[in-house]
């Protein structure tokens, strides 16, 4: 870590470490401590939900494969009354100074801390299915949350429609009109790797700089998803009655696992 160059300061007791871009893998708590495991003991797995899923039916139309070979979509039902954040998730926005918004969008803003995964809240009564993952045009326009007027996006943008309208900017921000609210109780979340190819300078563009564009543009690990949905089921179960859960996966045939042969010889030959 050191050799690759990093700017840090010590505040009290805590090391604040910050990377060069090119280290997406360790931007979260799971990435640091996989790094740090060379030189000392770490726990790497995660409490999370072990039962069986049901498959979800949900409309959902794919038309940018190349964009997004692979996505999720956990829809998530829970009794109103959520009760008192349990430490870890109030420590979170404690000593990272952050606002709360809603329940599940403050569980997906830590699933995003802790994993590197971003994932998106819908409030899935408000959605029209089918959902339409495509390249906007020239006329369509967004309402994202962050924004207080409506922006224009252009074409070749990718763009998360339902059958009324714009719903997400892929990787950057989510609309207005399907986002959680504290009454929000049956939730679907998106899990997505997008090419960073397809993220890279959009936040820029309409500036709607976000956490997951941050990460979206430095690339995510595309064969994580069912570990942090599961991980998204367990944390909302520490804190409230779930009362079902079902899942939905779309691999594309564009999504291609690689595998690298270790050939421990020619690594020595070259560390020495």
């Amino acid at each position: 870590l050191f050799q690759l160059g990093h700017e840090h300061e010590i505040e009290n007791e805590i090391f604040n470490m910050e990377f060069t871009p090119n280290r997406g893998d360790c931007l979260s708590l799971i990435g640091l401590a996989r790094d740090l495991n060379i030189f000392y003991k770490t726990n790497l797995n995660l409490n999370i939900f072990k039962d069986k899923i049901p498959e979800l039916k949900l409309g959902f139309i794919n038309k940018v494969p190349e964009k997004c070979p692979n996505v999720s979509f956990l829809k998530i039902s829970i009794k109103h009354k959520v009760k008192k954040y349990e430490k870890y998730l109030e420590d979170y926005f404690k000593d990272l100074k952050i606002n709360k918004n809603n329940f599940f969008t403050d569980v997906s803003n830590y699933i995003a801390y802790e994993t590197g995964q971003p994932t998106h809240s819908y409030d899935f009564d408000s959605i029209n299915e089918p959902i339409v993952l495509q390249n906007a045009s020239d006329n369509d326009s967004f309402q994202p949350l962050l924004s207080k007027n409506p922006i224009k996006l252009q074409e070749n943008d990718l763009v998360f429609f339902d059958q009324k309208d714009a719903i997400n900017l892929a990787g950057i921000m989510g609309g207005v009109r399907t986002s959680c609210n504290k009454e929000t109780t049956n939730c679907l979340i998106e899990c997505a790797y997008f090419n960073p190819e397809s993220i890279i300078g959009k936040a820029v563009k309409y500036d709607l700089h976000s956490e997951a564009s941050y990460k979206f543009e430095r690339g995510v690990d595309p064969l994580c998803h069912e570990n942090v949905l599961r991980r998204f089921i367990q944390i909302v179960q520490d804190h409230t009655e779930v009362t079902s859960v079902e899942i939905y996966n779309n691999i594309s045939s564009e999504f291609k696992e690689i595998n690298l042969a270790i050939d421990v010889e020619k690594i020595n030959n070259i560390l020495g």
